[in-house]
């Protein structure tokens, strides 16, 4: 693969941690019934949820820092990095990914060890309403990254988080 292919797998799977909760949800938390919490899954269903939510958290900071286009250490990979336009992604959501209030909850509640150390499980809903009202932006991305893919070397990565976006949009 070359170099442009490892960049693109590498956002396509930061996208995919992205809905990392939404599919923990979807395809595992909803099938652990009161008995199996009663048997002992209880400490490891949290730990797992918690895990899930917090990985989507910092993926959308990761998305954030790669649209806004600005590094903050020389090697960080930026939108212009791969020729993609983060401005017609950006506008897609009204020109801004996320808001500042919920950039600093991420960075106080999952980026950073500070007296904050976790974001409330009450945020789901917050997550959930920043996947749901961010899904243009994913599909402008996405397709954006096929279209810098020429040799069709990220065509696997490509096809996972196109399929990740339809499945989250419709379970929306």
């Amino acid at each position: 693969m070359d170099e442009a292919a490892v960049r693109i797998a590498t956002i396509c799977e930061c996208i995919d941690h992205c809905f990392s909760f939404a599919v923990w949800c979807d395809d595992f938390a909803r099938h652990v019934g009161p008995e199996d919490m009663m048997m002992g899954l209880a400490p490891g269903h949290a730990l797992v949820s918690d895990a899930t939510r917090l990985l989507s958290f910092l993926a959308i900071r990761k998305i954030d820092d790669f649209l806004r286009g600005t590094r903050s250490k020389p090697d960080d990979l930026i939108a212009a990095d791969l020729g993609i336009d983060s401005g017609a992604i950006l506008s897609t959501v009204g020109g801004r990914f996320i808001t500042q209030e919920e950039r600093t909850n991420i960075n106080k509640g999952a980026a950073h060890l500070t007296q904050q150390l976790t974001l409330d499980a009450d945020s789901e809903v917050e997550l959930t309403a920043i996947i749901s009202r961010s899904l243009p932006l994913f599909r402008c991305l996405a397709a954006q990254l096929r279209a810098q893919d020429e040799a069709d070397d990220a065509k696997f990565w490509l096809d996972r988080t196109d399929m990740l976006i339809a499945r989250v949009a419709s379970s929306s």
